[in-house]
């Protein structure tokens, strides 16, 4: 079983005597249901799991009346269980967005603390008209991710005391054992191949098979795909798509602009705006927007119109550029594809770590990949060293525009001067 945050998350909740209704959101593959399931056995004596995907019949518990009586019967009669024990009882509404009724229920069962609920969803924000992604007063909202580069660590047998002396050398900014510093680039071009979806990392550490690595991370993209096909209709789930199967051929260009004519050729806003907006909505992508300004707040001097876009588990894309380059990954060549991989794995770590996403541009001769707020301070962020026209990017940021600091992510070990900081790159998980 593997180790998640997530499961903390839930064991802080539980132990809120105030604690309201949980609501899990995030894509489909990123183990809500696992993490729930593995939850409740551990600190529930009773378990009830809806599941309006899987038994769509179970809609009807919540079509009369919302009272305790009522509810409490209808789930004993329609799922055959006596086990509704106050107190001791959690009640699981997964795929919630299948029917809102169960929502309003919610509030039900939490009254006078008398059960515990955690509802969940895979496509969170993509009908609003139906279900209001707006979090209730009584509703706590959590977003449930992939895996972390530190998670990916713990699947690998990788010990918190070995992690914990990295990140000690980290703040100490002092250079990182060799043979640590070797071990932790292997794992991270691992990471980079894999990226965090529980079930294609599960099946990597036991098999280590990267055929059968390809076929885990498609199996998940035909589940986004099967999402599109059942919650839009034809013309709309044509474009999301098209939007969609572009992203490699995005993300492979030198620039990595989201651009509408690679998606169909004459392509524009009018005609695929709402299908970025909609793969956003369901938490399969990141968006990335250009800043016109280095000043904080970032949100207040972006242009919202120009913009990347990152599959939100790199090894998504990864198993779509196919085993010839996740095998030159694992060889070292981190750079492959104009460096689509290694930024796209470094937009999903600084999301994961609470980031938002913004990058700069200044004409054509300034470009940098990732500018974020750190220690209180605007700090470029640059990932590609072999570039070396970034390493004068990130001189031209403090000298012409007034940045205090800025931070290269490398695969050599650490190197720290007054301005720029020079970490490996498997630090991003310590910012």
């Amino acid at each position: 079983m593997l180790k998640r945050k997530i499961t903390e998350q839930l064991i802080d909740w539980k132990t809120n005597p105030n604690r309201n209704v949980l609501f899990l959101k995030g894509p489909r593959g990123v183990g809500k249901t696992t993490a729930v399931e593995n939850f409740a056995k551990e600190h529930y004596d009773y378990f009830i799991h809806i599941n309006f995907e899987k038994y769509p019949l179970y809609k009807s518990i919540f079509s009369g009346s919302l009272d305790m009586g009522t509810l409490t019967k209808q789930i004993t009669l329609k799922m055959q269980t006596n086990k509704l024990v106050a107190g001791k009882t959690l009640i699981f509404l997964d795929e919630i967005h299948l029917c809102p009724r169960a929502r309003e229920a919610a509030f039900t069962f939490i009254n006078e603390q008398r059960f515990d609920v955690i509802e969940a969803t895979s496509l969170f924000g993509t009908n609003p008209d139906k279900f209001d992604p707006t979090p209730l007063s009584y509703e706590t909202l959590i977003e449930v991710m992939s895996l972390d580069f530190e998670e990916f660590l713990w699947a690998s047998g990788v010990s918190e005391l070995t992690i914990n002396e990295v990140y000690n050398h980290f703040l100490n900014l002092k250079p990182i054992p060799a043979s640590l510093h070797i071990e932790f680039m292997n794992l991270f071009r691992e990471y980079m191949v894999v990226g965090g979806m529980p079930a294609v990392v599960d099946s990597f550490i036991h098999k280590h098979n990267f055929k059968a690595l390809i076929k885990e991370q498609a199996k998940i993209i035909k589940d986004y795909e099967r999402d599109i096909d059942s919650s839009l209709k034809k013309v709309d789930r044509n474009k999301v798509r098209l939007t969609f199967n572009s992203l490699p051929s995005q993300l492979v260009k030198d620039n990595k602009k989201f651009q509408y004519g690679v998606v169909e050729l004459k392509g524009n806003a009018r005609k695929f705006e709402s299908s970025v907006l909609w793969l956003y909505d369901a938490d399969m992508i990141h968006i990335s927007f250009q800043l016109e300004e280095l000043k904080l707040p970032f949100a207040n001097h972006a242009r919202f119109d120009i913009f990347k876009v990152y599959y939100k588990d790199v090894g998504l894309l990864t198993g779509q550029l196919g085993q010839v380059a996740q095998q030159a990954i694992i060889d070292g060549d981190i750079h492959i594809y104009n460096n689509a991989v290694l930024e796209s794995t470094i937009a999903d770590l600084l999301y994961k770590q609470g980031y938002r996403l913004y990058y700069f541009t200044k004409n054509t001769t300034l470009h940098m990949e990732f500018m974020f707020k750190y220690k209180g301070e605007v700090t470029a962020l640059s990932v590609n060293e072999a570039d070396n026209t970034k390493a004068k990017a990130l001189t031209s940021l403090i000298e012409n525009h007034d940045l205090k600091h800025a931070i290269e992510l490398t695969t050599q070990n650490m190197e720290i001067s007054e301005q720029i900081h020079r970490y490996p790159i498997y630090c991003v998980m310590f910012l």
